[in-house]
């Protein structure tokens, strides 16, 4: 009995540190700016989907870091995180849907390295081809993030 009562306390706490070394793993905030610390050129790139679902329009611009928009777009990907959910995890490369009606791609340089990331409001991002989720609740975050980045590019 003094056995058995001894391996319990010894599991549960345990068990209660790995859900907690767990849950920080997935739940860890990664700001958008640390992607490409020393990026020197951001490439914004819309694409406005019809109605049609077929064609579309698109909008793309560079901006070095010596420009004021360069400074704009740095400053709201600090402002948000994104951080791993159980597609990450599983590998997923594909986002579900748009609630947006449009997409936003986001190109980070620094010489020949890049970063991408892709976001279309439904809360998933891909960052180079790897899905993870936006804010902690629904797609308010990624619509707000995209919404200040199209601003940017004046749309």
């Amino acid at each position: 009995m003094l056995r058995k009562m001894k391996m319990h306390h010894v599991f549960l706490p345990v068990i209660v540190l790995l859900l907690l070394i767990g849950t920080c793993y997935m739940l860890w905030p990664h700001s958008f700016a640390n992607l490409q610390p020393e990026c020197d050129s951001i490439t914004l790139y819309r694409i406005d989907t019809a109605e049609d679902g077929i064609s579309f329009t698109a909008t793309k611009e560079t901006y070095l870091a010596d420009s004021a928009e360069f400074g704009q777009v740095m400053d709201t990907l600090s402002r948000y995180t994104c951080h791993r959910s159980f597609r990450t995890l599983a590998g997923a490369n594909n986002m579900e849907g748009n609630h947006a009606g449009y997409w936003i791609h986001v190109y980070l340089d620094h010489g020949d390295d890049r970063v991408d990331f892709i976001c279309g409001g439904t809360g998933e991002i891909s960052i180079d081809g790897l899905v993870w989720r936006v804010g902690y609740w629904g797609d308010r975050a990624s619509l707000s993030m995209m919404a200040e980045l199209a601003a940017v590019l004046g749309k």
